[in-house]
């Protein structure tokens, strides 16, 4: 709620909130949101005194600064500046759940896949985005609540079913809805989304998803980049036939996987050094070296393939063995200890120990278990009464399964072979794309992960406060364009600064640097700024706002903002 406090009979002071209002508001306008949202709704009638589109508004600017609950919108925007809603005065008071919850509504039943891209291709225009590479990746949003599917009408339109399915979040217990999130290669700017089916593989998606971004950069003249989920010779075989091109991992399934690996045990290829960088996270650490060698062989769809060898990635994969064999070892030497007790007595029982030991440990393919019957001598007493010396004792003898651990020396050695190795297959020929420009190219494919922990961290997507599919769908369109003007407003502040010189920003606590800003950084470092009015009998005498800091001036100056906008 606004803050009124009297200082005396005649004098009242206000405070409301301006927070980061001010950052947003130029994308917003430079999007054309309001012109772009308004296609969802039917023309405005003079008659309704809020719109629908400044409904939506409302809360793509909550979703972008601070996610609340609709029951606690209404509180929200009372504590705000009405301005930098873009409201009158008298406005303010008819936000409410219910009015947002309907426009939540008409938002399903509009056509909001053309209205992305007709947003979409509009932005890549006014930001100048790159779109000759794009980065695709997928992830669970999860929910907690039954959701059953409920039979359409005539005129419905389908929901997307919230049900179990693989939980990336390892949440096997929730349902979920599986979200696609589509980047550029410049900032990692989103262009694209697509929510579906809870139990729907990634696989299943592609050909749809490249569809859609061909009709957002007017052709297939864009690398398409993907993970493993891509590698289908249908997936794959479409786009090659809609002269597009891609990039993704080599599964390792694939008999092309098992011959290489084959082949490295008999004769170490001629990997070439094809990028050395420094060391990511302490300098002490040797620089990362990265090895390429085209594979002499095409897939059998006949698309290249090129194998990758990291030195970091190889570091990793030696010790993640040991560790495992490690782990293996330890667990089986304490299973010897208790066969023949409780549940061990049986080879069945024990030989099922053994699976879950291996399974859990991940060390079946170096590890080799065999199952020793031994005898194991048990002596009872003979007859009822006290033990005494003349007390005659029977033995006793059982078979137990002693499990005996072996190692498989030959496959720990074809797994050293393979330690730091990776493929990426392409149907882009080396003359276009050298090996190095390939595997900068799908290294990238980690800012797409990046934006799907942002979603759900900083934009704390989850959990979902609602309760019918139609709304969760419109929920998470605003939301696709929440996060969209975060990655702008990061885009925009990391270009000032490079072209600048300013190599990072006091952001974090204690005012230590942050050479990449990201937009919840930002926009946390306005949220506590706040104007004030100073009231005599009624009327405004004076207007003051919370002093700037150097850090916001700064912010503010990257952006090209006026500190005026903040009334200084």
């Amino acid at each position: 709620m606004s803050k009124q406090e009297p200082l005396s009979e005649a004098l009242v002071l206000e405070s409301l909130q301006v927070g980061a209002h001010p950052l947003i508001e130029p994308l917003i306008q430079r999007l054309r949101l309001r012109e772009f949202l308004q296609q969802a709704f039917s023309s405005p009638n003079p008659r309704i005194k809020l719109a629908a589109v400044d409904s939506a508004l409302v809360l793509v600017r909550n979703f972008t600064l601070c996610r609340h609950p609709l029951y606690e919108m209404s509180e929200w925007v009372r504590a705000l500046v009405p301005e930098q809603l873009g409201l009158a005065p008298e406005q303010v008071r008819l936000i409410n759940d219910d009015r947002l919850g309907r426009t939540l509504d008409k938002l399903f039943q509009a056509d909001r896949r053309s209205i992305v891209t007709g947003l979409i291709v509009h932005m890549a225009q006014a930001f100048q985005l790159d779109l000759q590479r794009l980065h695709n990746d997928s992830t669970s949003i999860t929910f907690s609540g039954l959701y059953s599917e409920r039979p359409l009408g005539k005129e419905d339109r389908r929901c997307v079913r919230i049900t179990h399915g693989h939980n990336k979040d390892h949440r096997p217990d929730l349902k979920q809805l599986l979200w696609s999130l589509t980047v550029t290669s410049d900032g990692a700017v989103p262009v694209h989304y697509q929510v579906f089916d809870g139990n729907l593989t990634d696989d299943q998606t592609h050909i749809e998803i490249w569809k859609t971004l061909s009709e957002i950069v007017g052709g297939p003249q864009f690398i398409y980049v993907a993970d493993a989920k891509l590698c289908t010779r249908e997936n794959m075989g479409f786009i090659h036939g809609q002269a597009g091109q891609f990039i993704t991992v080599l599964l390792r399934t694939r008999k092309e996987d098992a011959r290489f690996k084959h082949r490295l045990v008999n004769q170490a290829p001629d990997w070439e050094l094809i990028w050395e960088r420094p060391p990511l996270r302490r300098e002490k650490d040797p620089p990362e070296r990265f090895e390429a060698v085209e594979d002499p062989e095409p897939s059998a769809e006949g698309y290249r393939i090129v194998w990758f060898r990291s030195s970091e990635k190889w570091r990793r994969d030696e010790q993640a063995r040991e560790n495992a064999i490690h782990e293996a070892r330890w667990g089986l030497r304490r299973l010897a200890e208790r066969v023949g007790k409780h549940k061990l007595k049986t080879r069945e029982q024990v030989q099922q120990a053994v699976d879950k030991i291996l399974d859990e440990s991940g060390a079946r393919s170096w590890v080799r278990v065999e199952l020793i019957p031994r005898a194991h001598h048990t002596y009872k007493q003979g007859g009822p009464g006290r033990p005494g010396k003349h007390t005659r004792y029977v033995r006793q003898t059982t078979v137990v399964y002693e499990p005996v651990t072996t190692l498989d020396t030959q496959r720990i050695e074809a797994s050293a072979a393979a330690d730091g190795i990776f493929p990426l297959i392409t149907n882009i020929s080396a003359d276009q794309l050298s090996p190095l420009d390939l595997l900068t190219t799908y290294k990238y494919q980690a800012f797409v992960e990046k934006r799907h922990e942002q979603l759900k961290t900083a934009a704390e997507v989850v959990p979902v406060n609602y309760k019918t599919p139609e709304r969760i769908e419109a929920f998470l369109f605003l939301y696709f364009i929440a996060i969209t003007l975060h990655a702008l407003l990061e885009r925009q502040v990391r270009e000032a600064m490079k072209a600048r010189g300013i190599r990072s920003i006091p952001l974090y606590p204690e005012e230590r640097a942050c050479c990449a800003p990201t937009a919840d950084k930002l926009l946390g470092l306005f949220e506590h700024v706040r104007r004030h009015r100073l009231f005599h009998n009624g009327q405004s005498i004076k207007t003051f706002w919370d002093e700037l800091t150097d850090v916001q001036r700064l912010v503010l100056e990257l952006l090209g903002i006026s500190a005026a906008v903040y009334g200084q």
